[in-house]
């Protein structure tokens, strides 16, 4: 890894078989198998500068402003938690050693096992694989990029790319986080030790594990845990920015590493920044990366 690196009642219109209320989608490839539910929420187009100014404190030089539109698209609420990515995992015939003999690749493991001190993600035991007990509402973790973009391919969508991944974030902010200027220990789950900047926590010991998704506020579109808790793969080989407008960008066409985005439980405040930008190899593995995915609107 590059390290710089009461509730209302709303209309529901049904679509196909997704549920539009902050859309709950139950997409498969595979009809024999089983309907994984994710939340999912509605993204509108729009343009945005992506990167950060000059002056943001802690940025750095990746992160070049360049402006960006893209169309609609819908994200998952919350990252992919543990039990999700094992009924994936079960109905593609994963093995102990993580290999899918059916999947885009085949030599390729999509998911190791926890343990030890990080004990908190999945085990393979009975012939499946199965949630640390207590742990099957945290995020998905020890998953290789091919293994987060298999899932992504079984339930009808795609990783973000980057550019998704940072408009999404911002929800129409500019500053360096989407809650503004500073980033607080009742916001997300990172290394509380280590604020942003000249901000405070009210708590400075660091949980230094994940936590249930959901457990901090949303931003405005909706979507919980964009900052911290775990990195996130993106789609995009990690590159240097274009100078000129782009819609819709994908990224550099080739590369050594996969983007993550967001920061993690056990990473400082200026890792979590909307426009921070880090990167793995995508045969990596890690207990603080997991997935988020992207479906047409």
């Amino acid at each position: 890894m590059k390290a710089k690196t009461t509730s209302s009642i709303l209309p529901i219109i049904i679509l196909g078989m997704c549920l539009f209320l902050t859309y709950s989608c139950h997409k498969k490839d595979d009809p024999s198998g089983p309907v994984i539910d994710i939340t999912m929420v509605s993204i509108p187009a729009g343009s945005f500068s992506m990167g950060s100014p000059t002056g943001e404190v802690s940025r750095d030089a990746d992160e070049t402003q360049y402006t960006v539109t893209l169309s609609a698209f819908r994200m998952s609420k919350y990252e992919i938690t543990n039990a999700q990515f094992a009924l994936f995992l079960n109905a593609k015939n994963v093995s102990t050693n993580g290999l899918c003999a059916t999947g885009s690749f085949p030599t390729q493991p999509l998911v190791y096992a926890s343990s030890g001190s990080i004990d908190w993600g999945l085990h393979y035991t009975g012939g499946k694989w199965v949630p640390v007990a207590g742990y099957e509402n945290h995020p998905a973790i020890f998953l290789t990029w091919y293994g987060a973009t298999e899932f992504a391919t079984y339930v009808g969508g795609h990783l973000p790319t980057e550019a998704q991944w940072e408009y999404a974030c911002r929800a129409g902010t500019t500053t360096p986080f989407n809650t503004g200027s500073c980033l607080s220990n009742t916001q997300a789950n990172y290394n509380w030790s280590s604020p942003y900047s000249t901000c405070t926590n009210t708590i400075t010991t660091p949980t230094g594990a994940t936590q249930v998704v959901g457990s901090y506020p949303a931003n405005a579109y909706g979507l919980n845990d964009m900052h911290g808790n775990d990195w996130e793969w993106c789609s995009d080989w990690y590159g240097t920015y274009p100078t000129t407008a782009q819609t819709n960008p994908t990224g550099a066409a080739t590369g050594i590493t996969k983007v993550i985005r967001g920061g993690s439980c056990i990473y400082y405040a200026r890792y979590c920044r909307s426009a921070d930008r880090s990167s793995s190899s995508p045969d990596s593995f890690s207990g603080f990366v997991g997935i988020r995915i992207v479906l047409a609107p």
